[in-house]
């Protein structure tokens, strides 16, 4: 690289640390021009090889596009809706985040909140300060000795656990996706349903990412399922939790009080159900201030700061939103397989759910040359490891879930991953997948055609060949006649129609399984009809349509 020297543009106030970090560095130079407007910022990032921003500067395509020569778009924080993933990722930008810099802070401002609730503080306070003397009015209750349910068991929510088995408190857990020796290892109390884990529970505070799994998972049903006069906390996103049943439950004395720190609308407004003042003296609210500390700040701007330059000398780094591996790098095959794994992920997760326990080992072995590059580092999973994983992860997590944040996130769940190499006999290349679980394995194995079609070849112990594309329906029955023709007609009858179908048999037994894909949404409903009328043994579907998020 000679004298040349990487240049990096700070557009945001940034924590100390990150800033020193740069001032450290011998080939950057950077430039901290902080209350940029647009139009100027547009002027100038065509001179800058990287960006470290927070959550004020927007990377839309108009700066990307402007940004002739950007490599790395750097966030100090977690969330990127500031910046262009698509775009960035188009041109080649790595776009790095800090995940995990504001756990700590996310945890204690949970407990921040869970004593300012039971204790009445921010209510007593503004008595106070207008003059009254009230104890009797702000009577509290004591976190010791209660009982308090977390509901999702990753990096935030293990670390309140881990804070209120500190206070005395019994932890209990649900997270499906987390197996029993982890949170057993933790000291908690594994909780199987949501309801009846409620029902228990003295406080609830939920730490799970908003997905279609998760949204208003905390509904009107559920809030009666809460214990009488509990308590409910969350700190995770808005929309997990129906806030007008929330406000209601609270208005009714059904629950004791609530504290949020997000909404489903930010900033929330004037109107919003938990602002009203019929019950206000039970609610606690704060502006989003889960990662606002000195120290969180400090940390996800040294987690930036040193994966972007990490990025831009060549260095493994951690943390990119996009692509992990260089995709560039990587042949038509190749690249077809990264798909192709991806929606194996996907496949074995759906057919997981109908086992009822969560997954605790991923087994991905690739077969054929081209899968196996010696030149690859060996202390790293391919990129097929990490497709499968991540649509694995993507069913529970959401689409969003990225392929450098999936191998984090099995870990935080217990999943191990093994990778292995072997020859290929009937196919050129092939991978194969194995889920294991507590009570059963799921297995996979797929291929691509010379010709470029994708196919999954075998599904457990069953022989079939079809297309992973689209809208599927996948079931097991009892190999009778008839079977398929009642499907049909409830498909049919529902204006649903049958694109492709294939059979896998197995020898001496009297089931089959099945793989129809359909054009169409097939409804809950509808699912429900299958599996009562079509002589099944289970039935669920899966959609592999699009691509993902790098």
């Amino acid at each position: 690289m000679g004298d040349k020297k990487f240049r990096i543009l700070v557009p945001e106030s940034l924590g100390e640390e990150g800033l020193q970090i740069l001032k450290e560095a011998h080939d950057v130079d950077a430039d901290i021009k902080t209350g940029l407007a647009k139009q100027d910022l547009l002027k100038i990032i065509g001179h800058y090889d990287a960006i470290i921003t927070r959550s004020g500067t927007s990377m839309d395509k108009a700066a990307i596009d402007a940004a002739k020569k950007l490599k790395v778009i750097a966030r100090a924080g977690v969330g990127v809706d500031n910046v262009d993933i698509h775009e960035a990722s188009r041109r080649g930008i790595v776009v790095i985040n800090a995940p995990t810099g504001n756990t700590l802070a996310a945890a204690e401002q949970t407990m921040a909140l869970m004593l300012a609730m039971v204790r009445h503080i921010p209510q007593a306070y503004v008595s106070l300060m207008h003059g009254e003397w009230n104890r009797s009015r702000f009577t509290g209750r004591q976190l010791h000795g209660k009982k308090i349910l977390i509901i999702g068991l990753g990096r935030i929510g293990t670390q309140v656990g881990i804070r209120c088995r500190a206070f005395g408190m019994e932890v209990l857990g649900y997270d499906p996706y987390v197996p029993d020796k982890k949170v057993s290892e933790l000291g908690f109390q594994k909780m199987t349903d949501l309801a009846g884990a409620l029902s228990l529970a003295d406080i609830v505070s939920i730490h799970v990412p908003i997905t279609n799994e998760t949204h208003c998972v905390i509904n009107e049903k559920m809030l009666r399922a809460m214990k009488p006069g509990s308590y409910l906390i969350n700190c995770a996103r808005g929309g997990i939790v129906d806030e007008a049943a929330c406000a209601q439950a609270i208005r009714e004395g059904r629950l004791a009080g609530a504290a949020f720190d997000v909404f489903t609308q930010e900033p929330p407004t004037a109107d919003n159900p938990l602002l009203a003042d019929d019950v206000s003296d039970r609610i606690v609210v704060a502006p989003h201030l889960g990662a606002t500390t000195t120290e969180a700040q400090t940390e996800v701007a040294r987690i930036a700061v040193t994966n972007a330059l990490r990025a831009l000398r060549g260095e493994q780094y951690d943390y990119a939103v996009n692509l992990p591996f260089m995709e560039q790098n990587l042949n038509d095959t190749q690249k077809g397989f990264v798909r192709l794994a991806r929606k194996m992920g996907i496949l074995a997760a759906k057919l997981l759910e109908n086992e009822g326990s969560p997954a605790h080992k991923c087994k991905v072995m690739l077969r054929g040359c081209e899968l196996d590059d010696e030149d690859a580092p060996r202390n790293r999973n391919r990129p097929y490891t990490i497709a499968v994983i991540k649509g694995f992860l993507e069913v529970t997590h959401g689409p969003d879930t990225n392929y450098m944040v999936a191998p984090i996130l099995a870990a935080e769940r217990g999943i191990s991953i093994e990778e292995s190499f072997g020859e290929s006999r009937s196919y050129h290349n092939l991978i194969e997948v194995s889920i294991e679980a507590q009570n059963a394995t799921i297995s996979l194995t797929g291929t691509i055609t010379e010709e470029g079609r994708q196919r999954i070849v075998k599904v457990n112990d069953y022989w079939i060949d079809f297309n992973p594309n689209g809208q599927l329906l996948i079931f097991q029955n009892h190999d009778r006649p008839g079977v398929i023709g009642k499907i049909g007609k409830l498909l049919g009858d529902s204006s649903v129609n049958i694109a492709n179908f294939s059979l896998g048999r197995k020898e001496a037994s009297g089931l089959a399984l099945a793989v129809m894909e359909v054009d169409g949404v097939i409804s809950g409903d509808l699912l429900s009809d299958i599996e009562r009328d079509g002589d099944m043994i289970w039935v669920t579907t899966a959609k592999l349509n699009g691509e993902p998020q790098k």
